[in-house]
């Protein structure tokens, strides 16, 4: 199966492109904040620096290794359904389940460890951006030395090795023991069950975002960083929940939303809506990353307000660890919100150019290329707009309980600025990368397409 996985490798360049990426990305920030546990434990580095290179460390890696899992895993997952047909031939070929799961982990054990040799330089660089950031702004000891040591290797390749692992074996699994029937029937019309392992995770997660959230808003009031760092994690516990169970609001959006598609688009606007509600499952790993975007991005920045308000007024006396909690909190909306936004843009991208087939299927029974592009734009439509309202779900779920915790209110006195902006970049991102790939695949003659899909 080792020569099959890079056969496949060879063949599927650009789906394996948006792994890698993936990949890199996240070993890249891995490495980047397991260097300044390297940086703060070396010789000559004061207690209080070390507290705050330290504490930096073990907070940027503990929930980056949670994203960038996510990231990897929901990669690899529409990369194997788009291989739905192809995996159906080897079952039918006599290949057993436990053969196509060591063939799709081979696979990405071979663009693993690509993306993350390379990604080394890169977690380098940025290691030391972060420090010198630090030192400029006063928080560690001016002349301290960056050093990118055992933390940062072992954190990022190991760690990443150990994401990508088991995000193939489970998605290998899941794709190795449906029938052979089920999967060629996917294939064409992408009807994907949700299974109830995923169900229950995502269920999970909201519960424990939920917990958090009353924590915050009952016994960890006025608790300083701690109060901050726990409704945090409300925000991505609920994304990730919702995330988890994405196809599920898809289908709800495209019965509710799709109404709208059909009144104002006609025929696009409801290949739309049916696409989507046929299709949820591969539309799902679109949704994902705007989910975690919007929800991580407005609740934390919120937050900050917030923090910084009760500062202001008095009701809060600002710490140096409150000081040091407000740089990570820029850092980690930051560096997870770049990696979030590349996500989506690598997703979507994936997802469209795969639909070259299809595109070309439609246009040889009467559609015109900028039918098709509508239909696209109105899936996007529908996708973004199902993203922003789960999203937004996601970041109310640690401003409410931080406004109780912060202001005894639980509407908070902050202006649309930042949510505008989040919202804005969501979709100038979501409709540029859908589109533009719609358009590019549609310049291709529809029996070019054909030909080449198969």
């Amino acid at each position: 199966m080792f020569r099959i996985a890079l056969s496949s490798l060879r063949l599927r360049k650009g789906s394996f492109a948006a792994t890698f990426l993936n990949v890199f990305l996240g070993a890249a920030i891995l490495m980047a904040f397991s260097s300044l546990f390297d940086t703060g434990v070396a010789d000559g580095v004061s207690a209080q620096d070390k507290k705050t290179l330290t504490t930096m460390c073990y907070v940027v890696d503990g929930w980056g290794v949670l994203i960038v899992a996510f990231g990897i895993a929901a990669t690899l997952n529409l990369t194997v359904r788009q291989r739905s047909s192809e995996i159906a031939l080897l079952k039918s070929a006599g290949a057993v389940p436990g053969q196509i799961t060591r063939m799709i982990m081979a696979e990405t054990a071979v663009v693993t460890l690509l993306a993350a040799v390379v990604a080394i330089p890169v977690g380098y660089f940025a290691g030391k951006a972060v420090v010198n950031t630090l030192v400029s702004t006063k928080q560690v000891t001016r002349g301290i030395d960056y050093h990118f040591g055992v933390m940062a290797l072992g954190t990022g390749l190991g760690v990443t090795f150990l994401a990508a692992a088991i995000a193939a074996y489970v998605t290998g699994r899941r794709a190795a023991t449906i029938s052979t029937r089920e999967a060629l029937v996917s294939s064409v019309a992408g009807t994907t069950k949700m299974t109830k392992k995923r169900i229950a995770f995502g269920i999970l997660f909201l519960l424990l975002g939920i917990d958090a959230g009353v924590l915050v808003s009952t016994v960890l009031k006025d608790r300083g960083y701690i109060t901050m760092s726990i409704a945090g994690e409300a925000c991505i516990h609920v994304s990730i929940g919702l995330s988890l169970l994405s196809p599920v609001l898809l289908r709800v959006a495209s019965t509710l939303v799709g109404s709208l598609a059909r009144g104002f688009g006609g025929t696009p606007g409801y290949l739309a809506q049916a696409n989507i509600r046929q299709r949820s499952g591969r539309m799902a790993g679109v949704l994902m990353p705007i989910i975690l975007f919007v929800g991580m991005a407005a609740g934390s920045l919120y937050m900050q307000v917030l923090q910084n308000d009760a500062v202001s007024s008095g009701r809060l006396v600002r710490s140096q660890d409150d000081k040091n909690v407000e740089t990570l909190n820029f850092v980690i909306v930051s560096t997870i919100a770049v990696f979030a936004a590349i996500v989506l843009i690598n997703l979507a991208v994936t997802a469209t150019v795969y639909r070259r087939r299809e595109f070309g299927q439609q246009r040889l029974i009467g559609s015109t290329p900028g039918q098709v592009v509508r239909t696209v734009g109105f899936e996007s439509a529908i996708i973004v707009v199902t993203g922003l309202i789960a999203g937004t779900i996601a970041a109310l779920a640690s401003i409410i309980p931080f406004s109780i915790a912060t202001a005894d209110q639980a509407v908070p006195d902050v202006g649309p600025g930042i949510y505008l902006t989040v919202v804005a970049i969501v979709i100038a991102l979501t409709f540029a990368a859908n589109l533009g790939a719609a358009r590019r695949t549609v310049r291709e003659h529809p029996l070019d397409a054909l030909a080449a899909a198969a």
